[in-house]
């Protein structure tokens, strides 16, 4: 591998100053989550860096109880057979153009900031390297732990529920179910399983909500400070090869809506734009209290020629004495770089992903321990050093 000198990092500059400016409540959709926004787009701006938003829309959990219980009433209208109860209620709200579209609970708005750099050699089909940070916070009334023993939980049962409730519920309503079924009383087990089934998810969403706990520190005011000193960084003196595409993502705590989205709104203009089989993402989610890297065998989902980015960033690492704390999972934990991952998979290429998230500092998220004094500077400062560092390598090494 070619060698290059490592570029110093401005150690006077403190990343923590955007930590203690980030927090506050940032939940989905909120006024907390717009100033967020609104402070990062003031940060890149202020070194000249242009941003855009790209907005989109998802359900929210509210939103989520409400089709439940519509698909209860319509289960039990199906039961009794008043099928003229439905036939009306569909007749009444398709037949005027006001009730069409009208929803008791409406669609949440998030958006994604992004900004582009381009390389100094403006070639055609260069590679690009996309850093992703998430923005918004979450906060709750039980540790994370448990919260992911609940989400699970509910995954496992709710899909199940649906399905095999609406089969026995056809299959009673055309009386085709086999004798057997019918000595089960099969309208009282869905009546009474349909009400089970929406307390249980009411509860679980009761629990888990709250918008006043947590500062979002940790997760991910760090990653977001770790972002924006890079961009700074980049901005002063541009890649020669690469373009870099910096994405604060919106809503990555409600199933990772913004990296979804972004990858699924620009994966023809990126495939068709630039070389990924010589690019990748560096999602950081979470640097407290050390710098921490998820590191999977999977990452490598192709041959490759080149050197991985991950070996890159090692070896940066070692020639700045700086300690990485790998982790290798078995399930790792649901962060934007997953979005990034199927996006390689979908774009059939040799796109590279890499996550750095401090996984033991889990214990604080989501709660209101997760505040400025969890982080650590020197952590944080290393963070950008090998991050950025290697990045200017990758981009020295281009042939």
């Amino acid at each position: 591998m070619t060698q290059t000198s490592i570029l110093d990092v401005d150690s006077s500059k403190d990343p923590m100053k955007h930590i203690y400016s980030l927090a506050f409540n940032r939940s989905t959709s909120s006024t907390g989550d717009t100033e967020g926004c609104y402070y990062i787009q003031k940060q890149l701006e202020s070194v000249g860096i242009e941003t855009q938003y790209q907005y989109f829309s998802f359900d929210t959990p509210y939103r989520i109880l409400i089709r439940i219980a519509y698909v209860i009433m319509l289960i039990y209208l199906i039961l009794y057979r008043l099928l003229l109860v439905v036939a009306f209620y569909f007749g009444i709200k398709y037949l005027f153009a006001t009730t069409r579209n009208y929803s008791l609970v409406r669609q949440e708005d998030s958006k994604n900031l992004l900004a582009t750099i381009p390389a100094q050699n403006d070639t055609i089909k260069r590679p690009v390297i996309i850093l992703t940070a998430h923005y918004d916070s979450f906060s709750a009334n039980i540790p994370y732990r448990l919260q992911n023993v609940l989400f699970f939980i509910f995954r496992i049962i709710i899909i199940p529920y649906f399905a095999l409730t609406l089969t026995f519920s056809l299959m009673l309503l055309t009386r085709s179910a086999i004798p057997i079924i019918n000595m089960l009383n099969l309208e009282q087990v869905i009546l009474i399983s349909s009400i089970f089934e929406f307390v249980f998810v009411s509860i679980i969403f009761l629990l888990i909500y709250d918008t006043k706990k947590s500062k979002g520190a940790i997760d991910n005011a760090s990653g977001v400070s770790v972002l924006i000193e890079i961009s700074k960084y980049i901005a002063e003196k541009p890649l020669e090869n690469y373009d870099v595409i910096v994405l604060f993502t919106g809503a990555e705590e409600w199933g990772l809506l913004g990296s979804k989205r972004y990858c699924k709104r620009n994966r023809k203009y990126l495939r068709e734009t630039y070389d990924l089989d010589r690019s990748f993402n560096i999602n950081v989610d979470m640097v407290g209290s050390y710098v921490g890297m998820i590191k999977k065998k999977a990452y490598y989902h192709k041959i490759r020629k080149d050197v991985p980015i991950n070996e890159i960033i090692d070896e940066i690492a070692r020639d700045s004495n700086i300690s990485i704390t790998k982790h290798h999972k078995i399930i790792s934990p649901k962060t934007d770089h997953k979005s990034f991952k199927k996006f390689a998979r979908k774009t059939r290429s040799k796109f590279q992903v890499v996550c750095f998230h401090s996984v033991n500092d889990s214990k604080y998220i989501h709660s209101r321990h997760d505040t400025p004094d969890k982080c650590n500077p020197e952590a944080l400062k290393n963070a950008i050093s090998v991050i950025y560092n290697s990045i200017k390598r990758v981009d020295s090494q281009i042939v």
